[in-house]
């Protein structure tokens, strides 16, 4: 694997593979670090899918709303390397702060129809305009065939299309399923900050919403909703931030499973001061 610590060698050895291989296709991976088996499963469909996969490792200031949040961010390159080598990544992109973001580059606001504005950007302003920015910036370098993203991070999917198609980009969004542990908690760089009775006690997420996608079958959607809620709250120690069915396209509440063509189910739980996320698509 190329471990490649600048734009200008990057876009150099890209342009070499693309000049000897005009058919090539690149899958790129974007990460923060703290790589673990959802990632993993990331690499593979990239590997599977492309000629060259490169996985980017960039802990983004832009996405962090408090100083101390990125601060405190995971940052175990050794493993990280070793759990890329061992999926088969071909490129490790590992640029500084000032490779993405030059003295030149002035950080834009992407017109994303308010997707930005909406859940999650609720309590963390700016985030998704610093998701969109640093996307922006590696596409413009990378040119990448594909891209790669988990489902677990389910607004982050939908900024990422929307951002591709205002854009005009080539790049091919690739949505993967949520990567589970056993017990069917979310992989999540975050779950190591769990107890590890807390990580398995914390299956009671996915418990809740899978139930919830069978309830919508014979009761009303608010029914089946509050349902999953009340089952929440009574695990001990669980303070649910929200849980609520969406239309997949504008991330806008529904009431009911006609509203929208494609409809998910998106919660938070903070579980050990641990904000968990997860989802799951009811039609």
């Amino acid at each position: 694997m190329h471990v490649i610590k600048t734009s200008e060698t990057l876009i150099k050895h890209l342009n070499a593979l693309r000049k000897n291989n005009p058919v090539v296709t690149i899958g790129f991976v974007p990460t923060m670090g703290a790589l673990h088996a959802g990632h993993a499963s990331l690499i593979n469909t990239s590997v599977a899918e492309n000629t060259v996969t490169v996985c980017s490792i960039f802990v983004n200031p832009t996405q962090f709303g408090e100083a101390a949040d990125l601060e405190t961010y995971p940052k175990p390159i050794e493993n990280d390397i070793e759990l890329l080598v061992e999926q088969g990544c071909d490129i490790l992109f590992l640029p500084d702060y000032e490779d993405i973001y030059p003295d030149t580059y002035q950080q834009q606001e992407f017109p994303i129809d308010g997707l930005d504005h909406k859940i999650e950007g609720l309590s963390r302003p700016g985030h998704f305009q610093g998701v969109c920015n640093v996307l922006h910036r590696f596409f413009m370098l990378l040119s990448p065939t594909r891209a790669y993203f988990g489902q677990k991070d389910f607004q982050q999917t939908v900024v990422a299309q929307r951002l591709a198609a205002i854009t005009n980009s080539s790049v091919e969004i690739r949505i993967t399923p949520i990567y589970r542990e056993p017990h069917g908690l979310a992989m999540s760089s975050r779950n190591i900050r769990l107890s590890k009775k807390g990580r398995q006690n914390a299956a009671f997420i996915y418990r809740a919403i899978s139930q919830a996608k069978e309830d919508v079958k014979e009761m009303e959607l608010h029914e089946a909703i509050a349902k999953a809620t009340q089952f929440i709250k009574a695990q001990k120690g669980a303070h649910i931030d929200y849980l609520l069915a969406v239309d997949t396209a504008t991330l806008d509440p529904v009431q009911t499973l006609d509203s929208a063509n494609e409809i998910a189910l998106l919660t938070v739980v903070e579980y050990e001061g641990v904000r968990l996320l997860d989802n799951i698509y009811l039609k």
